[in-house]
């Protein structure tokens, strides 16, 4: 009787935690996101107002938040190999994507890529990043910052092959030394170079700077999907917007779940929070190519809809296992 009352009792304080993570951690962060799908579908604010958001975030802010996060981590507590194996999970899913819906739904290859970045490439800089910032210590966001980094090249590399796709007569120079005009990875290489640099920390200034811009970004984002997601969506994409979300929500964390915890032995305290990313709503920036490269934008569009729902429930119970 006694081991029971105390199961009963632990089981009641687990469902506490998981709720006191949803209401103190999570909502304060998806709120943000209702608001803006709120005012939205009132017709306060148009997708214009959302695009000219997008490009602040897009070219000043997410670019403050990655050189904020390079010159202000200890790079003495990065754990690569735990990135790495990140790492590998999210480009299974990628690839899982790619082949699923090249070969299943029969799209072409530019959307098939498209499809596999959306169910790969998280929304961790606007949406897992500030809860983790709210739900842990600062050393927890430590693993969210690295595989931030990591997305840069990800995110450079799927433009590329986009870019050549797009344009095979050009040549694949010209699609390289177009990246030198892109924000994100100019901002990864500043970082670097500050951190690298022989003169000791950067000025209090610039660190001051980069992170008062980089605190605008998640906001800002947020209110920013949801009033590009309130417009009405076809449901002629229902069936990949479904597949896009199962693999994101679904085959992402049970895919991070077996290469971090079986196979690369960790422990789950410590990779609550790079487990989390695994399920994190699909990343805005793959409407944003969906959109520049005249994809499958209804079926990304509803798929980071439905996965940010999902996101919002799952990600207290990660938090907490």
């Amino acid at each position: 009787m006694a081991h029971q009352t105390c199961n009963n009792s632990a089981g009641k304080y687990q469902v506490m935690t998981i709720i006191d993570t949803l209401v103190s951690s999570v909502l304060p962060v998806a709120l943000i996101f209702a608001v803006g799908y709120f005012v939205g579908w009132r017709g306060g604010f148009s997708q214009p107002d959302a695009a000219s958001i997008f490009k602040f975030i897009a070219q000043i802010a997410a670019p403050a938040i990655t050189i904020n996060i390079i010159i202000t981590t200890d790079v003495a507590s990065l754990d690569p190999t735990l990135a790495g194996l990140y790492l590998i999970s999210e480009l299974l899913v990628y690839a899982a994507g790619f082949f699923v819906t090249r070969f299943w739904f029969r799209l072409g290859f530019k959307d098939a890529l498209l499809c596999g970045f959306a169910a790969s490439f998280a929304n961790h800089v606007l949406f897992v990043y500030p809860i983790t910032q709210f739900a842990f210590e600062p050393m927890m966001t430590i693993p969210v910052r690295s595989i931030i980094a990591i997305d840069v090249i990800i995110f450079t590399l799927t433009v590329i092959i986009l870019d050549i796709h797009q344009a095979p007569s050009a040549g694949p120079l010209r699609a390289i030394s177009g990246q030198l005009r892109n924000p994100l990875l100019l901002a990864l290489l500043l970082g670097v170079l500050v951190v690298l640099n022989p003169f000791g920390r950067p000025p209090l200034a610039f660190i001051r700077c980069a992170s008062f811009i980089a605190d605008a970004a998640a906001p800002c984002g947020l209110f920013a999907s949801g009033i590009l997601l309130a417009r009405p969506i076809s449901r002629n994409s229902l069936k990949l917007a479904v597949v896009i979300t199962g693999l994101k929500m679904f085959v992402h964390p049970i895919l991070g779940f077996l290469v971090i915890v079986i196979a690369g032995g960790y422990a789950i305290e410590a990779a609550r929070t790079t487990l989390m990313v695994t399920v994190a709503p699909v990343g805005v920036m793959a409407l944003t190519f969906a959109s520049r490269y005249d994809g499958k934008t209804d079926a990304i569009a509803q798929s980071i809809l439905w996965s940010f729902c999902l996101s919002v429930l799952l990600i207290p119970l990660i938090a907490v296992i």
